[in-house]
């Protein structure tokens, strides 16, 4: 099949990919990078179609050669490039051979009649790591939204978009102004904060109603300005005089358990 095939680095559309690495762009242009072909099928069987995928032919099995035909068969705009040009629009070492043009994801917050709202609260949690994974854990606890404070890290900076595998494309991910939150979250009789020194743990805690989980800054911990919205909050007992735990894994232990009962329920 005959495709577009790009050489340059001044060409517009690699200059316009590029520029996304920027957030200010991100959010002007409302778009974000994709980068590997796991994520981008991913987005495709969720019904997600980029608006453009650049790829190394050679650095391409077989399989992934059928993804670039389906995303062409489905609308994208398919282009292939050099592997100096992908390097270009990439933040990483090794690029994967595949990166897309996504739009910013604008998914439905929708909770099934028979389940009730969970929701995640991330509160200036900084490290981007540390966000793609809870935000993969949190698809997989089968939480209904993520809502973002003010400084925690860009949900589509790259890494972000990497740790997450995906979770972009099915779960919403949304902002919360503690001066003005979101009515949803107040109607949830539940809302608790991870907090290291409470004196309730999280095994004894009911998942299964309406609540709200806000995990903070494992330097700062929960800004003052979200406190008010609090009703409780919440510890995992440690032992062997350890602190406390990584944001990331003491979000998979307290989602997971929650959706255990949730489960059970």
């Amino acid at each position: 099949m005959q495709r577009e095939r790009i050489t340059s680095p001044a060409n517009p559309v690699v200059r316009y990919a590029r520029s996304l690495l920027r957030p200010r762009v991100r959010d002007r242009e409302r778009a974000f990078l994709v980068e590997g072909p796991r994520i981008i099928q991913d987005a495709l069987t969720a019904g997600i179609v980029p608006r453009v995928l650049f790829y190394v032919p050679d650095q391409l099995n077989p399989a992934e050669h059928s993804l670039t035909n389906e995303a062409a068969h489905r609308g994208a705009r398919v282009v292939a490039v050099t592997p100096p040009i992908l390097a270009l629009i990439t933040d990483t070492v090794t690029p994967q051979g595949m990166v897309a043009i996504f739009r910013l994801p604008d998914l439905p917050l929708a909770i099934p009649k028979d389940q009730a709202p969970f929701f995640l609260v991330l509160d200036r949690i900084q490290d981007p790591g540390n966000v793609g994974t809870i935000l993969r854990t949190a698809l997989g606890a089968g939480v209904h939204a993520v809502f973002l404070t003010e400084g925690t890290a860009d949900p589509f900076a790259p890494k972000v978009v990497r740790a997450a595998a995906g979770a972009h494309f099915r779960l919403p991910i949304l902002p919360l102004d503690p001066a003005h939150p979101d009515p949803r979250i107040l109607r949830c009789a539940q809302r608790l904060a991870a907090e290291v020194k409470s004196s309730h743990y999280y095994d004894a805690i009911d998942w299964t109603r309406d609540t709200v989980l806000v995990l903070g800054s494992e330097a700062h911990g929960i800004s003052s300005a979200l406190r008010p919205l609090l009703t409780g909050s919440v510890a995992i007992p440690l032992a062997g005089g350890l602190e406390s735990l990584n944001v990331a894994i003491a979000g998979a232990i307290l989602l997971f358990e929650a959706a255990r009962q949730r489960r059970r329920r």
